[in-house]
């Protein structure tokens, strides 16, 4: 029962691309956002090194998306409402664009070292820049939102030992493979999961 219920604390993770408004998929930044994270638990299949198995590093994907997502969308966004610089709507402070790109580079760091880290934090500041080009945030909402990304994957992280004591997870195996969806062109993630 308990892993069933770890299981279903995951799956925000891989609807939150499905939650975006679709005006928001014409900017480059709302693809690359999530570049930084499907590296993170993509690369390890690929033969590169990694720090942690990909459990772990799903578990704190998840752990940290949840973060992101309690801090950013239910919190601060609700909190501060700040005027978008194009006067869309009340909720640019901070960028949660730039937060969960910032928190998959340094999921990505964390788990692969500086080099691999590098590249993630470059596209994270292009995320960060591109809010700004397109007029959707202050520069201080990225600057915030890159802050509270580095924070809620430090968090995320250190989540994943207790989450394995409460769920009893020991030797266990997590295959993911991404997919595209036919029908919506959706980017999807395949799971199997044997413990």
């Amino acid at each position: 029962m308990k892993r069933i219920v770890l299981v279903l604390l995951l799956i925000p993770l891989f609807l939150s691309a499905s939650a975006q408004k679709g005006s928001e998929w014409r900017y480059y930044e709302t693809t690359l956002q999530y570049v930084p994270m499907v590296l993170d638990l993509g690369l390890g299949a690929l033969g590169a090194q990694t720090s942690a198995p990909v459990l772990d590093r799903a578990l704190a994907l998840g752990s940290t998306a949840i973060v992101v997502s309690l801090s950013v969308n239910a919190l601060l966004k609700n909190v501060v409402k700040e005027e978008r610089p194009d006067g869309s709507a009340f909720n640019s402070f901070p960028s949660g664009h730039t937060t969960l790109a910032f928190a998959g580079a340094e999921l990505l760091r964390r788990h692969y070292g500086n080099a691999w880290g590098a590249l993630g934090y470059s596209m994270a500041i292009g995320v960060g820049i591109g809010r700004v080009i397109h007029n959707r945030h202050w520069w201080w909402d990225c600057v915030a939102g890159a802050g509270i990304g580095i924070g809620s994957a430090a968090l995320g992280s250190l989540c994943v030992k207790p989450i394995k004591q409460l769920f009893g997870l020991g030797d266990s195996n997590l295959t993911m493979v991404p997919s595209v969806d036919p029908v919506s062109g959706a980017l999807c993630a395949n799971i199997c999961w044997t413990f």
